[in-house]
């Protein structure tokens, strides 16, 4: 991956702990940081198998383990299945409302109780690290926020780009799982990328023997990222990866 960024670019192989995906194996990648960064040279990045954390922009670099495989959906295609249309009708009360990336106190206070709640983080995340992490982009970014009547109960993180949209990062209030909330805001994202003439929409790594990972394979059409060529997920595709 190294030839395929500009000089100017300082890539570092960064060690990240335990593998947040599976039971084993240690988490790297090939990382590098821009404050800014053109939403076409970001889009191509995509392409490319990358995705990005803030500013860090990375690719996986795990040592014996090619697991993380980049996921997309394609927008004007997309039919939502009729489990996902359940979630739709489910969730029919919520309001939705887009709004640029900022830091907001209620969107703050709704990340640390999912982070303490449903990952079973014991230390809150400071507010340093909270924007650090989904406030900081370098690219065009919008958050959009799900409310039960004047409850905040879900905020998804999108990037906004020339061909396709991103999906970043989604909380919600550990409450209200039984909406599954993760899928509606999915769902949402795709429509409002549909909307906006968006052909792809990214929803990062899809890991096959990852059972909390399985979600992103059941949106169809899509498309992963085999061997550095886009290849249709079809259902035989899917099991044999």
């Amino acid at each position: 991956m190294e030839e395929f960024l500009p000089d100017s670019w300082t890539v570092y192989h960064t060690h990240n702990g335990p593998c947040p995906y599976r039971a084993i194996g240690q988490w790297n990648n090939l990382t590098f940081y821009a404050d800014q960064l053109p939403t076409e040279t970001y889009e191509t990045l995509l392409g490319k198998g990358f995705r990005r954390s803030g500013t860090s922009i990375y690719h996986p670099a795990c040592e014996n383990c090619r697991l993380c495989i980049p996921l997309r959906v394609h927008v004007s295609s997309f039919q939502p299945s009729r489990s996902q249309k359940r979630t739709q009708r489910k969730n029919q009360d919520l309001r939705i409302e887009h709004t640029p990336v900022a830091f907001r106190e209620d969107v703050f206070k709704l990340y640390q109780r999912y982070q303490k709640y449903w990952h079973q983080r014991g230390n809150s995340t400071s507010k340093e690290e909270f924007i650090e992490f989904l406030i900081d982009s370098p690219v065009p970014s919008e958050m959009i926020l799900f409310w039960l009547e004047d409850e905040l109960i879900g905020v998804s993180w999108i990037d906004r780009l020339k061909d396709s949209t991103s999906a970043v990062y989604f909380a919600f209030e550990p409450r209200a799982q039984h909406r599954r909330l993760g899928i509606f805001s999915l769902l949402h994202e795709i429509e409002y990328a549909r909307r906006c003439n968006r052909k792809w929409h990214y929803l990062g790594y899809w890991v096959p023997d990852s059972n909390k990972m399985q979600y992103k394979a059941d949106f169809h059409p899509s498309e992963v990222l085999l061997h550095q060529i886009w290849t249709p997920l079809t259902k035989e595709l899917r099991h044999e990866c």
